[in-house]
This record gives C-alpha cells, sequence and structure tokens, in this order.
C-alpha cells in the first residue's frame, strides 16, 4: 500500500477503517455490495414515488462515485477492483428513473413522445448491432446510454414549475463547485487513495507524475476528461444569471472562478472552450440576454487569472498546456483528432449500419475483466465520428432527427411570449453549443446537465406559471402576427 499524507481527511479515515499493523478491518466484497443496494435503494425509491428530488441525487451520484468507489478500494481492499460494483450506481440511480416513466408513457403529447421513441429507437438499434459484436460489454453501454434519457423523460413526466427547474440546475452547481474544491485538494496533497488507484491502473503517464502538484486533476470523476467536460458545461448557468449561482453575491461568483481554476487544473482545453462556447452562444443566441452577467463573469475571471495564475504552484505547466490553444495546428492532439476523423470515414462506409454500443469506447472492460480493450473496440475521443461509428447512419439519423424536433419545440416556445422563459434560453444555447463542442468529444450521450437543460427548456410548465420568473418579457417575439395574418402555431398538442 502506498505511505499516506498525514492530513487531517487522510487521519479520520485511517482511523476509521485501519486496525493496527496497516490492514483493512474488512476485506470482501460485502462493503461495496452494502454502498451500491443503498444508493441503488434510494434512487429507485425517489423515482418510483416520482420526487423531485431523484435528479438531485442522481447528479451526486455521478459525480461522486468513483471517488467513493477509489476510497473502498483502497481502505477495504487493498486493491484495485475493475469490476466495482460502486460503478454501476449512477446508471441504477438514473435508470430507475425509467420506471414511472415506462407506466406513464401514455401521458406524453405526441410531439414530444415523438422525440422520446426516436431517442429510444436509435438506443436500441445500436445495442442490437453491439450485443452481436460485444455480447456483455453492450449491455454496460446502453445502461449509459439510457441513463441521460432516463433523466430527460422524468423531467418531461413531471412537468416541474420553475423553482423546481432551478433547483435541479442549482445542484448541477453545486456539484461542480464540490468537485473543485476537491480538486484543489487534490492538486495540492495527492490523496493515498487516488495515489493508489493511479498506480494501480498504470494511469500516471497520461495523469503526470502523483506527487502534489504535478498530477492533473481529475477530482471525484473518472479522469480529467470527463471532470473538465462536466465542469466546462455546468459553470455556464452560473454565469448567465445570478439565480443559478447557489450562493448569494460575491460568493456567488467566488464559485464560478473556483470551477474555471478548476478546469485549468485538469489541463484540458476542451472544459475552457466548452464553458466559454456556452456563454457566448447563449449570448448570440437569445438576442444579448445575460450581456451584463457575462461581461462581469469576463472581467471577474480575467482579474483572477492576472493576480492568480502565477501563484498556482507549478503554474508553468498550466501555462504551457493553455498557450497552445493558439497554435493547434501543430498541437498533437488536435492532429491525432484530425487523423481520426480522415481514417474514420472509411471505417464509416466500411460498417454503414455502425459497430453498435459498446463497439467504440472502454466499455469492454465488462467483457475482459481488466481496465484494457480487446481488438473489438475502437477507442475514439472525435466526438460526431465517434456517434457515427456506434450509431450507423440508421441510428445517427434518428438521432438527429429527435434533436431536430426538439429544437423546434424550443424554438416554438421561444416564438411565445407567454411560453418563453429562462429554462428555454438556456435549453437553446446548449443546443447549439453542442454542434461545435461534440467534435472534441462525445458530449451528447452522457449524463449531463445538457439533457435536464433540454427537458426543462421542452416541457410546458404548470398553466398558471406561464407568465411567472421566466425571461425578460420585452425581449421582442420575432412571430407576432400582422393584422389579418396568421398567428403563429401554439404549443398545444406538442
Amino acid at each position: 500500500m502506498v505511505n499516506r499524507h498525514q492530513d487531517w481527511l487522510v487521519s479520520t479515515l485511517d482511523a476509521l477503517f485501519l486496525v493496527p499493523g496497516g490492514g483493512g478491518w474488512a476485506n470482501d466484497m460485502v462493503w461495496d455490495w452494502i454502498i451500491t443496494v443503498g444508493l441503488g435503494f434510494t434512487g429507485v425509491a425517489l423515482a418510483t414515488i416520482r420526487s423531485t428530488w431523484a435528479i438531485d441525487f442522481a447528479v451526486y451520484v455521478f459525480v461522486f462515485n468513483r471517488g467513493l468507489r477509489r476510497m473502498v478500494d483502497y481502505y477495504i481492499h487493498d486493491a484495485f477492483i475493475p469490476l466495482n460494483p460502486i460503478s454501476l450506481t449512477p446508471l441504477i440511480v438514473a435508470g430507475a428513473m425509467l420506471i414511472p416513466v415506462t407506466f406513464h408513457a401514455g401521458r406524453f403529447p405526441p410531439r414530444i413522445g415523438m422525440v422520446l421513441w426516436l431517442l429510444a429507437a436509435a438506443i436500441l438499434y445500436s445495442f442490437a448491432i453491439g450485443f452481436v459484436r460485444v455480447k456483455l460489454a453492450a449491455l454496460y453501454a446502453l445502461a449509459e446510454c439510457l441513463s441521460p434519457l432516463a433523466m430527460f423523460a422524468f423531467v418531461l413526466l413531471l412537468r416541474p414549475d420553475t423553482k423546481i427547474k432551478d433547483r435541479w440546475v442549482r445542484s448541477f452547481a453545486w456539484a461542480a463547485i464540490l468537485t473543485s474544491i476537491y480538486g484543489w485538494y487534490q492538486y495540492l496533497t495527492i490523496p493515498p487513495w487516488d495515489k493508489f488507484w493511479l498506480i494501480e491502473t498504470k494511469l500516471y503517464g497520461y495523469m503526470g507524475v502523483p506527487v502534489p502538484t504535478q498530477m492533473t486533476v481529475f477530482s471525484t470523476m473518472a479522469e480529467r476528461g470527463p471532470l473538465a467536460g462536466f465542469l466546462g458545461f455546468s459553470v455556464v448557468p452560473m454565469i448567465v444569471s445570478k439565480k443559478w449561482r447557489p450562493l448569494p453575491g460575491f460568493l456567488g461568483w467566488a464559485g464560478v472562478i473556483l470551477v474555471f481554476s478548476a478546469i485549468l487544473l485538469t489541463l484540458s482545453r476542451g472544459g475552457l472552450l466548452f464553458a466559454i462556447i456556452g456563454a457566448v452562444t447563449y449570448l448570440l443566441i437569445n438576442r444579448g440576454r445575460g450581456a451584463r452577467q457575462i461581461a462581469l463573469a469576463v472581467a471577474l475571471v480575467g482579474a483572477a487569472a492576472a493576480f492568480g495564475m502565477e501563484r498556482i504552484p507549478n503554474a508553468e505547466r498550466i501555462t504551457s498546456r493553455f498557450e497552445t490553444l493558439g497554435e493547434m495546428n501543430e498541437d498533437g492532439s488536435y492532429q491525432g483528432r484530425v487523423q481520426i476523423m480522415s481514417s474514420g470515414f472509411g471505417e464509416l462506409l466500411q460498417r454503414p449500419m455502425g459497430m453498435g454500443l459498446g463497439a467504440v469506447g472502454l466499455a469492454t472492460r465488462v467483457n475482459t475483466g481488466t481496465i484494457s480493450n480487446d481488438q473489438s473496440v475502437t477507442v475514439s475521443d472525435a466526438g460526431w465520428f465517434n456517434l457515427a461509428l456506434t450509431y450507423g447512419i440508421p441510428g445517427t439519423v434518428m438521432l438527429l432527427v429527435a434533436l431536430v424536433s426538439a429544437w423546434r419545440l424550443l424554438d416554438q416556445r421561444f416564438r411565445s411570449v407567454n411560453l418563453r422563459d429562462d429554462h428555454v434560453l438556456l435549453a437553446r444555447a446548449m443546443m447549439m453549443t453542442l454542434v461545435p463542442t461534440c467534435f472534441v468529444g462525445d458530449l451528447l450521450t452522457g449524463f449531463s446537465i445538457f439533457w435536464l437543460a433540454l427537458g426543462c427548456g421542452v416541457v410546458l410548465p404548470p398553466a398558471g406559471q406561464r407568465n411567472m420568473g421566466g425571461a425578460d418579457r420585452r425581449m421582442p417575439a420575432p412571430l407576432q402576427a400582422p393584422p389579418g395574418g396568421r398567428a403563429p402555431r401554439t404549443m398545444h398538442g406538442a
């Protein structure tokens, strides 16, 4: 077992879980299953009674389950367990939302129902192809893909009011802040369970040297890429509206700065681009809405960077990484993605029906029981190509038709003064942000704030709240009917 740092958190956990001599006081899988069943049962119970807190619970389980699993591997097993059941808890909790959705499927309006059916049909089609090729790996990948769809459908089923929608967005913000705080702790100390995991999985080269200030931050998530993507998307609502910042006044802006600083510690340029593109897109697509908040964010984050960047330990490693944003043509990561895209088109033409779920990515570890893949798996982080290769031409068409249909519903709400609110504006910005950012990674099929924002934007609020707490009604409605002309369609029957 690796040497332990003697800070307060490590000392407390050592006292709780270790006996004299350094060994764990429980070393079998019973604790893993207790945690898995406890989290899973809570998620199923909340979803079954259609509690709005099921969404909040799913967010925190998704964000923190990997960190919890690493502590269990370190303290209980003293070994990395590739197929630890704790890793399944976010899939169980999110998937549980399908229970009430399935029983009440007939309650969805026809146009919303069509979006859900197209998404489900694309996933099931790709699962059938994948199951033939990679067997059990396709089952795990199916659960991963159904999780965001389940959350999206659950939001549509509940038809929450604005207050509940705002609370959900703030839950993502709280999760981003907490993972950023832990990310700084991780960067400055390297907790022994994280160091142990890096060494056991042989990721210490890719993630840097496992010593303080020389390791890439991944916080409580699987690795640095998913963390940066999660933070980059989650900080966008915090930037554009003060009601989505969980802390009041200046503390709210301190949270925004904290999240941006954690993105820097991941050394992932993608996360920074997601945040910038998301905020700018929100401003442009919603006719200047949120301009003051975005301008203030630029000023505060810029000032914090100017004052604090050089004070970050080992700052030169961070600055050298992000300076490559101005020289992308010479960057190895960028060139790698271009090469994947260029060679991938030929592979897609050879397999127009797609490779199926579990055949593109790392879900194959379900088959091998290790952290390595087999030869039937393609590992790709070129998002749109990854999507097309997984779902094939038929599945990709279904996904795109579903997204276009969702956009049309959003556009219809945006054009109605009575139906337009802040969540419609956020959903529109998130959808447009997805277009360029999916060239960096597969952000469409993962559990993220995108699917929550889309659900909150598409679903109609209760009739009594359709003019309350929404977007600025002074924004011009683009389709005002001329005298004697045809009025724009409403959302009735949507």
